[in-house]
């Protein structure tokens, strides 16, 4: 993969670590809890940048960015993704997020319909139902108690089969080694906040390009009662949007299934894009 040096910009009283790399109409990237966005999309930053201008950057508390002192969630991270923005002189993007980034995507899509010109939207919903949300409080309450390392393992499990990762131990080594990193307190704050989100009387308003990306195999607490029911209620909720369903994967399509995932995604932002403007920084 290639991809540029992170660089800090200071933005609504926290550094926020990005970088950018390629030429084109304009894409950012948003990631999950577990990884930052450098490390999440590793393997579609190159390809992306070959055709786009791909700004990647870290949340607040997580990856390389400061905390700050709002309290990190949802809503902080909508409000800090528009003060980078702006900062960067960016008019129009499309944002393509997974699990955690895909709720930040929707929540921005609907604020500021404007600036949004396509998502992709991976392993991700717009509610957590009731079950989901009492297994993600159930783990924060193992990682109080004991700390990232009781649900490292576990998360593993959810997220990538195990033939993926008796074929890819490096994979899974590096994944547990950037989970294991998160800040406890931040992590399980994010969990909570996660719990509380509720968009989906809100969605329909997307108008945007929309392509929705599930693993067949997703049962994480993301994914609804049953694999794929977050994905099919984006699907029927957004107009127009399209589901791609990923074979054999599961809450890490992008991870696990990359070239086809790439591939797909390439494919979408490219004839979507394809009238937008590429990129001009300002001045």
């Amino acid at each position: 993969m290639d991809k540029g040096d992170a660089v800090e910009i200071a933005i609504r009283g926290h550094k926020c670590a990005y970088d950018w790399l390629g030429e084109g109409p304009h894409v950012t990237l948003l990631h999950s809890v577990g990884l930052s966005t450098r490390e999440g999309w590793r393997s579609q930053i190159g390809p992306l940048a070959r055709h786009f201008r791909v700004l990647s950057y870290d949340f607040r508390g997580l990856g390389q960015s400061e905390t700050g002192t709002e309290p990190v969630g949802i809503e902080t991270f909508t409000r800090d993704l528009e003060a980078l923005l702006q900062a960067l002189g960016v008019k129009r993007t499309a944002l393509v997020g997974v699990s955690l980034g895909g709720m930040v995507a929707q929540t921005f899509a609907i604020g500021h319909p404007e600036t949004v010109s396509a998502l992709v939207l991976t392993s991700t919903a717009c509610q957590l139902v009731p079950g989901s949300t009492e297994r993600l409080r159930a783990r924060n309450e193992r990682i109080k108690q004991n700390g990232m390392a009781v649900a490292a393992d576990p998360q593993l499990l959810s997220h990538f089969t195990r033939e993926f990762g008796a074929a890819n131990p490096a994979v899974l080594a590096w994944y547990k080694s950037h989970y294991l990193a998160n800040n406890p307190e931040n992590y399980m704050a994010i969990m909570e906040d996660n719990c509380r989100f509720d968009i989906s009387t809100q969605v329909s308003a997307i108008r945007a390009p929309t392509l929705i990306v599930a693993g067949e195999l997703d049962d994480t607490s993301v994914a609804g009662k049953q694999p794929l029911d977050s994905a099919r209620q984006l699907n029927r909720l957004i107009a127009g949007s399209e589901l791609l369903v990923v074979p054999g994967a599961k809450h890490y399509p992008q991870i696990d299934q990359s070239e086809f995932v790439t591939e797909r995604m390439l494919g979408f932002l490219t004839k979507t894009l394809a009238h937008e403007q590429p990129f001009k920084a300002a001045g």
